[in-house]
C-alpha cells in the first residue's frame, strides 16, 4: 500500500526528456521511479519536458546549455526547487553539492568523476577533476551513501551497494537477426569509444562474406559521425531499444570507463551475448556471474576484436547453460537493487529524523 505520508524528493537532472536520447542512468531512474512511486509520495526535480510517470509529481527547471552552467550553476538553481517540495527525505542522483541539509539526504554515486577524468582528455578531463571535488562535498554531507558497484562504494565509503538495475520489459516473440548483428549503445567519441566498435565490425565486414551489421543506439546529433553502413537509431523508448538488443547476436561495450555498465546487464537480460573492454563496471558484472555467463571481458582493443569475431561464429541463440547463468545474475542484481530495499532506507531515515 502506498504511504502518502512519506514525501520523497528526487533530484535527478538526468531524468529522461521526451523525444531525446536517454542514457543508462536516465532509463534506470525512470524505471525505478515508477516502482518507488507505488510505495511513497514521489516528487522529481528534473530538467525540462520530463518523461512522465503516473503518480509522480515533477518540478521542471531549465538547464543551462554551457558546460559551466550545466554542471555547476544548475546545482545552485536546483537548491531552491528541492527545498520548496518540503520533503521528508531527499534522494540525489547527482548535482547536489549546493543543497541545504533540510532533510535526510540519500546520495547515489554512479561511478566516480575521478575515474571518468582518468579516461578523458582536454576540457572534459578538467571538468571531471573539478566534479570529483563536488562529489567529495556530497560524500561529506549525505546521510546515506549508495554505490552502484564496489568501485564507487569503496571510493565514497558507501553504506550500501545497489546495482542500478530494474529489469527491462522483455520483447515477446523477438528473434535474433538472420544476419550476424552487433549492437552498440552510446556515442561515437568519448569514453564509450563507438569508433572502436565501428572499426572492429568494419574490419570484419571487409573479411567476412556474411557482412555483419552494426546497429547503434545513440544521440541524434551524433548520427553524422558514423559510417553510412552503420544503422544508427535515436530517440527510442525502452521497448524499441529492447527489440534491437534482443535481435543482436552480441552487444559490444568498448568503453574505457563504466561505474557499472547498465547496457551489459540489460543485454544479458535480453539473452544477448556481450563482449566488453575491461573497466570497473564490466569486471564487477563478470565477477558476479556464474560459470557459463555469456560475457567476455578483454584487456585490449586487439583482444576485444578477436572476441567479437569468435562470438559471431557461435549460434546466435544462447545455450542452456548461458541462458541459465544470465538469468541467475539478472535476478540477483534486480533483487539487490530493488525499490523495496530503497524504500526501507527512506523509512528508516525519516523515522530517525522524527519526520514520521
Amino acid at each position: 500500500m502506498k504511504d502518502e505520508a512519506l514525501r520523497v524528493t528526487w533530484l535527478c537532472l538526468e531524468w529522461p526528456t521526451i523525444d531525446k536520447h536517454v542514457g543508462g542512468v536516465g532509463r534506470y531512474t525512470h524505471r525505478l521511479g515508477g516502482e518507488i512511486s507505488r510505495e511513497v509520495r514521489l516528487t522529481v526535480v528534473s530538467g525540462p519536458n520530463p518523461r512522465p510517470i503516473d503518480g509522480v509529481e515533477f518540478v521542471e527547471m531549465s538547464l543551462p546549455t554551457s558546460r559551466l552552467g550545466r554542471y555547476y550553476a544548475a546545482a545552485v538553481l536546483a537548491r531552491k526547487l528541492v527545498r520548496e517540495t518540503a520533503p521528508d527525505v531527499v534522494h540525489s542522483h547527482g548535482d547536489d553539492w549546493a543543497l541545504r541539509h533540510q532533510a535526510p539526504l540519500v546520495r547515489s554515486f554512479y561511478g566516480t568523476s575521478w575515474g571518468e577524468a582518468m579516461s578523458s582528455t582536454g576540457l572534459r578531463r578538467l571538468n571531471h577533476v573539478v566534479l570529483a571535488g563536488t562529489e567529495w562535498i556530497s560524500k561529506q554531507r549525505s546521510d546515506l551513501r549508495i554505490g552502484i558497484a564496489p568501485e564507487s562504494a569503496d571510493w565514497f565509503d558507501c553504506h550500501a551497494v545497489m546495482p542500478p538495475f530494474v529489469a527491462p520489459e522483455l520483447v515477446e516473440g523477438a528473434r535474433k537477426s538472420s544476419q550476424p548483428t552487433v549492437a552498440f549503445i552510446g556515442a561515437h567519441q568519448g569514453r564509450k569509444q563507438g569508433w572502436l566498435a565501428e572499426k572492429i565490425v568494419g574490419d570484419l565486414r571487409d573479411r567476412s562474406p556474411q557482412s555483419p551489421r552494426l546497429i547503434v543506439v545513440g544521440p541524434q546529433d551524433d548520427a553524422a559521425n558514423w559510417a553510412p553502413w552503420v544503422e544508427h537509431h535515436a530517440g527510442l523508448d525502452d521497448r524499441e531499444v529492447a527489440a534491437l538488443v534482443t535481435s543482436a547476436w552480441i552487444l559490444i561495450s568498448p568503453s574505457t570507463y563504466e561505474g557499472f555498465g547498465i547496457p551489459i546487464l540489460e543485454a544479458l537480460a535480453h539473452s544477448t551475448r556481450v563482449v566488453a573492454l575491461s573497466n570497473p563496471g564490466s569486471n564487477y558484472i563478470a565477477g558476479e556471474g556464474s560459470h557459463g555467463l555469456p560475457l567476455v571481458v578483454e584487456d585490449s582493443a586487439e583482444e576485444l576484436a578477436q572476441a567479437v569475431q569468435r562470438a559471431l561464429t557461435n549460434p546466435p541463440d544462447l545455450a542452456n547453460d548461458e541462458r541459465g547463468a544470465a538469468r541467475q545474475l539478472v535476478a540477483t542484481m534486480e533483487r539487490e537493487g530493488s525499490a523495496s530495499r530503497l524504500v526501507a532506507f527512506y523509512r528508516e531515515l525519516a523515522r530517525d529524523a522524527g519526520a514520521r
